[in-house]
């Protein structure tokens, strides 16, 4: 009895959101290690941190935290979920190929591909970080390498959406488009997308994730319009 009272206090608290949004790295790690210790559903835990982790995006959007302090928060989101991931029965389904996942060339912002992978991991996704200033060659032969039929693209300049539609058109070339769904995100919206050819755009790193998840499922259709 308890320990389920302990699992309710901690939930009812929201001490791990609060953290998370006041950046205390040493106070966010505690809570997840006390939360595991008390049986707290690891999924709640990343959900509160991700919760957490919206409210250091709308501080950086109201200019009340800078790129910085988005940075650090990205950081001790990514600590937080593989503490959970470490410590929990999480695992990624094996039979199925991983998401083929980077930033674009040109482009070395990782901020939003980070926590959007931290949070398909979380989810159980098996996911093919190629990392920053990834030429479109790469994504390609990922792609036949993996034999992924999602590939997502992150881009926070505007000069990746040449990047991006160099990679579509590639797929395009090499026979792939087809087989490949495209999700770009970043600084995107539903003109970059057009002119991408890709077939998804978010700008929330948490519904991106629930996007790829729905995709990996066989839902939406390609045909879906999906904006996030």
């Amino acid at each position: 009895m308890g320990i389920k009272n302990n699992v309710e206090e901690f939930k009812a608290r929201k001490l791990l959101a609060h953290a998370m949004g006041k950046l205390d790295e040493d106070t966010v790690l505690n809570l997840v290690r006390q939360g595991l210790e008390q049986g707290v559903d690891s999924l709640e835990m990343i959900a509160e941190a991700r919760s957490g982790m919206e409210k250091v995006g709308e501080l950086y959007d109201a200019g009340k935290y800078f790129l910085c302090d988005l940075m650090v928060g990205a950081e001790i989101f990514t600590e937080a979920i593989n503490l959970v991931l470490k410590s929990s029965h999480i695992e990624p389904v094996s039979d199925v190929p991983p998401i083929v996942f980077g930033t674009v060339g040109g482009d070395i912002h990782d901020i939003g591909k980070n926590i959007m992978i931290s949070v398909l991991k979380s989810k159980g996704c098996r996911v093919l970080d190629l990392g920053v200033d990834v030429a479109a060659a790469t994504f390609i032969e990922a792609i036949k390498t993996t034999g992924s039929r999602l590939l997502c693209l992150s881009g926070l300049i505007t000069t990746a959406y040449d990047s991006m539609k160099k990679i579509v058109d590639l797929l395009e070339k090499e026979g792939l488009r087809s087989k490949v769904l495209v999700v770009i995100g970043g600084l995107v919206n539903d003109a970059v997308k057009n002119y991408t050819g890709a077939d998804y755009w978010v700008t929330d790193c948490a519904r991106g994730a629930d996007l790829c998840m729905r995709i990996m499922d066989g839902c939406p259709r390609k045909q879906e319009i999906a904006y996030l």
